[in-house]
């Protein structure tokens, strides 16, 4: 069960496995890139849930615990 949508996972499985392939390629370009400047935690992680938000990668629990994290580092999504 996907918890996002609450539909069953059967045939999705493909577009996670490339939500997840592109979230791993973004998240390559956004290390590669923060060799040229000074890369911080705020940005990272802000990173992380822009990318993981505009995919099928995020759940209500990861949702809420990158909310959590984003609003630790005093960040607003």
């Amino acid at each position: 069960m996907d918890e996002s949508t609450g539909l069953p996972l059967a045939g999705r499985e493909d577009l996670r496995d490339r939500d997840v392939m592109n979230l791993l390629d973004q998240l390559e370009l956004y290390t590669l890139d923060s060799g040229r400047k000074e890369p911080s935690q705020k940005d990272y992680w802000l990173f992380v849930y822009k990318s993981m938000k505009s995919g099928l990668l995020m759940t209500k629990n990861m949702e809420k615990h990158l909310r959590y994290k984003l609003k630790a580092l005093d960040i607003q999504p």
